[in-house]
């Protein structure tokens, strides 16, 4: 009888977490008044070397990290500076969806979630982003039905394990929305915290804009009242109607209030596109510009 006894309240505990509001136990990272700023910048100075180009601290910035990752701890310094990581934390490829769903991953899940709380600050969790890419492409892990399962309990495990400071944010591609792919793998909307697509200029015959590339994504995060981000985007430093692309979507975001954090892609893309900022000195002032716009200096809460 008391095993059994101790059986239901752990299967209460995990449910009530699951039931539970998203926010319960932690800041919710939203700024109550502008954009979280940041970048992932991948060049060899860090974020120390792009601070100091662009004159100001970045509020968050990109960490991509393996599903086996054990270094969690790492992440203390930055936040007690006030600097919160958003952490894109990749399944493929050493396991997939299928797997994740059901339960042979939970004490890699569980050990991240207990060594993330941890840390006492609320931070940014991507699990599987990009979990749309087509079959074959290295971030796909498997079905919608199966990214959804998985995606759940992850979530579950988290917040069992008491973990709410963690933010989870649900990213898949943005251009995706508009054909409706990325709808197929909506976990719902308790099962997450943020809606943070990543949207990319990758101007072959057409040019991309801002409203081209996020439109459908940010009336996807109004209709299910979520605050959205930006993890990932860019457009090639080199070509010279970046910069003009850079002013152009500080002000999109700015009329876009629902938008609440930022990141620019400063690395290499896998495609071969350079979106490093510091390879490029007008590119580079149209970032440090968009960074001193005053609705661009918003730090977590």
């Amino acid at each position: 009888m008391r095993r059994f006894a101790m059986l239901v309240t752990t299967a209460a505990v995990v449910i009530a977490a699951a039931a539970a509001p998203t926010t319960a136990g932690a800041r919710n990272l939203v700024p109550r008044h502008g954009v979280l700023w940041g970048a992932f910048p991948n060049e060899s100075s860090g974020v120390a070397g792009l601070q100091a180009k662009v004159g100001r601290k970045l509020a968050v910035y990109i960490k991509y990290e393996p599903w086996t990752f054990s270094h969690w701890k790492s992440f203390a310094g930055p936040l007690h500076d006030r600097r919160v990581p958003i952490i894109s934390w990749s399944a493929a490829p050493t396991t997939n969806a299928a797997a994740i769903a059901n339960g042979s991953q939970d004490r890699i899940i569980l050990r991240a979630a207990r060594h993330l709380r941890a840390l006492k600050h609320p931070l940014f969790l991507r699990p599987f982003y990009e979990f749309d890419q087509p079959s074959g492409h290295p971030r796909n892990i498997g079905s919608p039905g199966a990214v959804i399962h998985a995606w759940r309990r992850t979530f579950r495990l988290f917040r069992s394990a008491g973990a709410a400071n963690v933010r989870f944010v649900w990213s898949p591609i943005a251009a995706d929305f508009a054909n409706h792919t990325a709808q197929q793998f909506w976990p719902g909307r308790r099962f997450l915290n943020w809606i943070g697509p990543d949207g990319y200029n990758f101007p072959g015959k057409t040019w991309h804009s801002w409203p081209e590339i996020f439109n459908t994504a940010y009336k996807f995060s109004l209709a299910h009242n979520a605050p959205m981000m930006i993890p990932e985007v860019a457009s090639p430093v080199n070509d010279p109607r970046t910069p003009g692309w850079i002013t152009k979507g500080a002000k999109w975001i700015r009329h876009h209030t629902g938008v609440k954090s930022v990141t620019w892609f400063d690395s290499m893309s896998p495609k071969g596109y350079n979106f490093q900022l510091m390879t490029n000195k007008a590119t580079l002032r149209a970032f440090r510009a968009w960074g001193a716009r005053p609705y661009f200096h918003a730090f977590a809460r």
